[in-house]
């Protein structure tokens, strides 16, 4: 039973590897999409990775990468999602079910491989949802605004037996005497590095300028004493800090603001400061 295993496993391994197949049947795509989201300089992050469009016959065999800018970010763990726990790993049993699941980092990409010899393609992969889970870290020196692409590729590495370059994203389900390989319809993911600092208020303001239109008028005080006297007028957040005249913004609305912006409109030698 396990030598039956084994040696279907190893030719399940060969034929995703190699892209060799038996009795072959092309079919409709299988989608990967990684997830995106923003996060700042030095935070963790947690991104899935969906297949969607998965086969009705399952799948024996996935193997592809996801190619991030290790400047930017790294990934420092990848788990496996609901989809891949199959049983296919306790079927196989301690001496190839281990193998159902692995992952890898090099070259810039981290690999993703779900593999199992088993025919009974019960214990395959027949749903779509998250196949993994990237976890990882923004780089702290990595420049706010920048973006790390979280592309979906073929595995860099040789493709045995005849040593050219791997071009393939891997989907496959290997029976005992036929296979059907399918190709891969990608949607591409990223992490954008946001800015740490917000703005406490709107620049430019100017002191007294209650209504926002750029000039500072009697219409100004009106608004600002209607305001203070909770008289149902509505002065925007911008309003509200041009209004805080008084002490040179003291942080509060009172009539003591009122005062001094009636004061600035009747003293013509008197100024109100401007606010970058």
């Amino acid at each position: 039973m396990k030598k039956s295993k084994l040696i279907s496993g190893i030719m399940a391994l060969a034929m995703g590897v190699s892209g060799m197949s038996f009795t072959a049947a092309n079919a409709a795509d299988v989608g990967v999409k990684v997830g995106s989201d923003t996060k700042l300089p030095g935070d963790s992050f947690s991104i899935d990775v969906e297949l969607s469009g998965v086969p009705s016959s399952g799948l024996s065999s996935v193997d592809f990468a996801v190619s991030f800018d290790s400047s930017l970010i790294d990934i420092t763990d990848v788990s496996l999602g609901t989809i891949g726990n199959t049983g296919a790993a306790a079927e196989e049993g301690s001496d190839l079910g281990n193998t159902v699941f692995n992952w890898n980092k090099a070259n810039g990409q981290v690999i993703i491989v779900w593999s199992t010899g088993l025919t009974d393609s019960s214990k395959w992969i027949k749903s779509d949802g998250v196949l993994a889970t990237l976890t990882g870290k923004v780089s702290s020196s990595a420049a706010q605004g920048s973006v790390a692409d979280l592309k979906v590729s073929a595995v860099k590495r040789p493709n045995y037996p005849d040593g050219a370059d791997n071009t393939s994203i891997i989907f496959s389900g290997v029976g005992e005497s036929s296979s059907s390989d399918y190709t891969a319809a990608a949607t591409n993911g990223k992490i954008t590095i946001g800015s740490n600092t917000t703005s406490s208020e709107p620049t430019p303001a100017k002191y007294g300028d209650v209504d926002c239109n750029g000039e500072v008028k009697i219409a100004d005080a009106v608004l600002l004493a209607r305001y203070v006297a909770e008289d149902q007028v509505t002065v925007t957040a911008q309003g509200k800090i041009n209004a805080d005249c008084y002490d040179e913004g003291d942080g509060k609305i009172t009539s003591g603001d009122i005062g001094s912006l009636l004061k600035y409109l009747a003293v013509s030698n008197m100024t109100l400061p401007e606010r970058a």
